[in-house]
């Protein structure tokens, strides 16, 4: 539906755009010097290509030229200046052709519109005063809110969120340019009209040099910026050992150095898929990005699968690298593989909304990010498996009783902060002991093991299961009152009981004993839980019978 809205409006800007053009210059005519307006053009173009990408929009000193053209010429010569500087700069410079189109039909609105606002005020051409100064501001100002009124639904049509997020500062940057520039506009009128065209292109030249240098500060700037993001990935490396907080870290990084409009990291996961561990971007784009890859599937898999980086110019036309998903949502992209040593681990991938986005230069610094990233993923994974294992029952991989005792107290805390009830459900395996002497312990671990496993199907992901000492498990369940939990320990009696559990030996079957108690209402510590949920199971349960699930009751 925002493809089709895209290229409705799209037609309709050129369309409105080129014909306003067409018809402003046969009414009202062009007052042109092929001389000057054939110089002027080169040195726009100049002055397009030394300018300074920033977020959806390119700051350049070309305005300076737009604006002095107008007082010389008028509107319609000034307005053809500037659609045929930036539709050359756009098109054979840029390699973008829609684009170029785009930019030509918004100036010819923008400028045709702000030009004859300003002769309707009573704005003259070919002269200059002080008096004019005022309108000189309306054409400026004109221009500036024509300009980013097209820019604001061409940009919302296409579904980008990087011209929302910056939208005041570019917005309020590119409007005090504008300003800044007034001056020089009028000074160059002024040198045309008083001293001819050869004392004017005299005076452009430093005009050229100033963007030159403009443009080499900026680059500088930006590669100190890549620098610095190295160095904030080797500090990471050095400081964060969550796994979530590295990928954060990694994202905010890559956003610093590479203009992008969305990033996924992928890591591949003990069988060999590729996992989405990390996405930003915008919430129309996130149906772009799969939760799981197989190898060589789509434009992840793929890259993943060759093992290379790559870059993809145009999403929708490249069939190597092609992706319905992503490329519905975007046009151009980066994928480098995050290795370790020599093997792959995962990928990290940047995209863009218009073709031909990125260039060596991206590539270079995705990759030594790739490269920071992998150190930094890997001791984040390593501290996890080793936390994983200090807070685990190596036989049933549940959660071990130091680390119940713990969340435990921390749930029963945050309860109180928050006025919530929190839930425990105590489980005895009932009779356990007949089956170590029965079958051996070998045979009573399997069975511990295939019982953890079906508890831990019957929780939710939030729910905390341990095993709180010999053939006993325990349940804390976040936000549940007893009675809600009494539903989930049924469950959990009801898939323990239901299906023998098949051993060695053969099958086995086993029943399950619970008791539940909650806090607050059943209990007012995290000690008193534990006691009465443990006196539900044995006074409600095991003195009736097993295989039974029963509530304390005060």
């Amino acid at each position: 539906m925002l493809k089709k809205k895209e290229v409705i409006f799209d037609s309709l800007l050129i369309a409105v755009g080129f014909s306003l053009l067409i018809f402003s210059c046969i009414r009202y005519g062009l007052r042109i010097d092929i001389k000057l307006f054939s110089l002027l053009l080169i040195v726009m173009i100049i002055l397009d290509n030394l300018g300074i990408n920033y977020t959806d929009i390119k700051l350049s000193i070309s305005p300076v030229i737009t604006i002095s053209s107008f007082l010389i010429y008028g509107t319609e010569s000034s307005t053809l200046l500037a659609v045929l500087s930036i539709m050359i700069e756009t098109i054979f410079f840029r390699k973008k052709i829609k684009n170029g189109f785009l930019n030509g039909a918004m100036f010819s609105i923008t400028y045709i519109a702000a030009g004859h606002a300003y002769e309707f005020l009573g704005g003259e051409f070919g002269r200059f005063s002080f008096n004019q100064l005022k309108y000189i501001i309306i054409y400026v100002l004109a221009s500036f809110v024509i300009n980013y009124f097209i820019l604001y639904y061409a940009l919302k049509f296409q579904g980008k969120v990087l011209f929302k997020k910056y939208w005041a500062e570019s917005s309020i940057l590119e409007l005090v340019s504008y300003f800044v520039m007034i001056p020089f506009a009028i000074f160059f009128a002024n040198v045309y009209l008083k001293y001819g065209t050869y004392i004017f292109i005299y005076h452009v030249i430093p005009l050229i040099l100033l963007a030159y240098f403009i443009k080499a500060f900026r680059d500088l700037y930006k590669a100190n910026q890549k620098l610095n993001a190295l160095y904030e990935m080797v500090k990471i490396i050095n400081s964060k050992l969550d796994l979530g907080k590295t990928l954060e870290a990694i994202v905010y990084e890559t956003e610093k150095v590479v203009t992008v409009s969305g990033i996924a990291i992928y890591l591949k996961d003990e069988n060999g898929f590729l996992v989405k561990e990390k996405i930003k971007c915008s919430d129309e784009a996130k149906n772009a990005f799969k939760d799981v890859y197989t190898y060589n599937e789509g434009l992840i898999g793929r890259v993943v699968y060759e093992g290379k980086p790559a870059i993809i110019d145009n999403l929708k036309r490249d069939k190597h690298y092609f992706d319905s998903n992503i490329s519905e949502h975007y046009d151009s992209a980066i994928v480098v593989p995050i290795k370790n040593a020599d093997k792959i681990i995962g990928c990290i991938s940047a995209f863009q909304n218009e073709i031909n986005a990125f260039d060596v230069d991206s590539l270079k610094i995705m990759e030594a990010l790739a490269e920071q990233s992998s150190i930094a993923i890997m001791n984040a994974m390593r501290y996890f498996e080793i936390s994983k294992k200090s807070i685990t029952d190596p036989l049933t991989k549940t959660y071990n009783r130091r680390f119940f005792d713990q969340v435990l107290h921390d749930s029963v805390t945050k309860s109180a902060a928050d006025k919530t009830p929190v839930s425990l459900i105590m489980l005895d395996v009932d009779k356990f002991k007949n089956i170590n002497d029965t079958y051996g312990h070998v045979i009573g671990d399997a069975v511990l093991r295939e019982i953890a496993s079906r508890i831990k199907r019957c929780v939710r992901s939030n729910d905390i299961v341990a095993r709180y000492g010999g053939e006993e498990f325990s349940v804390i369940l976040p936000n549940l009152t007893a009675e809600q939990a009494c539903v989930i320990a049924e469950r959990i009696r009801y898939e323990v009981s239901s299906k023998p559990i098949k051993t060695d030996v053969g099958d086995i079957t086993i029943t399950v004993s619970a008791g539940v108690a909650d806090y607050p209402n059943k209990a007012e510590s995290a000690e008193k839980l534990i006691s009465h949920a443990d006196r539900a199971l044995y006074a409600g349960c095991k003195t009736k019978g097993r295989d039974r699930v029963a509530v304390y009751e005060i």
